[in-house]
C-alpha cells in the first residue's frame, strides 16, 4: 500500500470525524431548527400517507421479521449494533440473546437511553457506547454480525466504510443492512429537488448504482430484498377512490414482486433495500 494512499485515507478519515461531530450535535439536540416548507412537506408525507401505507401492507415489520431470520441463533455470536441511537426494533432482542452485544452511536444522549434500558433488563453481556465507528477509540473487532439499520448510507466515502467494516468483522462475518436508494430516475429527481432544503444532507447519501457495485465487489450478497419498487406507485393508487379489495390485490402483488427480487441489479427501481452480506 503506497504512502500516498495511506495519507489519503488518513485525510478522509479526519474530515469525516469532524463532520461526525456536527452529526452528533444534530442528534443530541432536544430541539431542531424549524423545518422549511420542503422539509415539512416531505416529513408530513413520510409520517403520514407513506407510513400508513407501509403499515397497511406490513412492509416495515416484514423487514424486521426477515432480519430476525437472518440473525438466526445468536447465542454464540458477537454483535455490533451500528448507529442504533436509542435502540431499534431488534436492539433489545439482540442484547438479550447474543453472546456479546455492543450498541454504538455518535449521540451520547441517545446511547445513554439505550444503556439504561439494557441495565433495567439486566442484560449482562450487553453494553451501549457513544463512539464514532471510524475513530481509533472504537477498538473492538471480531464481530460475527454487524447490524446496520438505516446506517451505511450515512457514509459519503463508501470505500473507507467498506475498509472499516472488513476490519471489524470476524472471518466469515455478516452485515445486515437496510438503506435508501437513489438508483431510479423518479427518486433521483425527487431527491435532487429536496436536497437543497435537507437539514441533514451532509450525512445522507442514499445508495447509488456505483455503491451497489462496490458492495457486490467487496461482499457476498447472500440475500437481498427490495422495498417500494413497483409498490411505490401503490401509494398513489391507494389514495384513489377505487374498490378497496381491488386496490389491495394490485398493491400486494407489487409488494411481493419487490420483495422477491433475486439480484442486486433488480433493486434499482426500489426506494429501499435490505441485504445480508458476508465477508469474503
Amino acid at each position: 500500500m503506497s504512502l500516498r494512499f495511506n495519507f489519503d485515507i488518513m485525510k478522509n478519515t479526519e474530515e469525516i470525524l469532524e463532520l461526525n461531530k456536527r452529526q452528533k450535535e444534530f442528534y443530541n439536540a432536544d430541539i431542531h431548527p424549524k423545518k422549511n416548507f420542503a422539509s415539512s412537506l416531505w416529513s408530513n408525507f413520510r409520517n403520514g400517507a407513506l407510513s400508513d401505507f407501509r403499515k397497511k401492507f406490513d412492509i416495515k415489520d416484514r423487514v424486521y421479521d426477515e432480519h430476525k431470520i437472518w440473525l438466526g441463533d445468536i447465542s454464540n455470536k458477537k454483535i455490533l449494533d451500528l448507529g442504533c441511537l436509542r435502540g431499534n426494533a431488534l436492539s433489545l432482542y439482540m442484547a438479550e440473546h447474543a453472546k456479546e452485544y455492543i450498541g454504538i452511536d455518535l449521540s451520547d444522549v441517545a446511547i445513554a437511553s439505550l444503556q439504561k434500558r439494557i441495565e433495567e433488563h439486566h442484560f449482562k453481556n450487553a453494553s451501549a457506547i457513544a463512539v464514532d465507528f471510524l475513530s481509533p477509540e472504537f477498538h473492538q473487532t471480531d464481530f460475527d454480525i454487524i447490524y446496520a439499520y438505516g446506517v451505511l448510507h450515512h457514509f459519503e466515502n463508501f470505500d473507507l466504510l467498506v475498509s472499516k467494516l472488513k476490519e471489524k468483522l470476524s472471518t466469515n462475518g455478516v452485515i445486515i443492512s437496510y438503506d435508501p436508494l437513489e438508483t431510479s430516475l423518479p427518486i433521483k429527481i425527487l431527491r435532487a429537488l429536496y436536497r437543497p432544503f435537507q437539514d441533514d444532507k451532509d450525512w445522507e447519501w442514499p445508495f447509488t448504482k456505483s455503491v451497489i457495485t462496490k458492495i457486490k465487489t467487496n461482499f457476498k450478497v447472500e440475500e437481498i430484498r427490495g422495498v417500494l419498487g413497483k409498490s411505490k406507485y401503490g401509494v398513489l393508487l391507494n389514495l384513489l377512490p377505487l374498490n378497496n379489495n381491488f386496490k389491495s390485490r394490485i398493491i400486494a402483488k407489487m409488494v411481493e414482486q419487490d420483495w422477491n427480487i433475486k439480484q442486486p441489479e433488480d433493486i434499482y427501481s426500489c426506494m429501499h433495500t435490505t441485504m445480508l452480506l458476508r465477508k469474503v
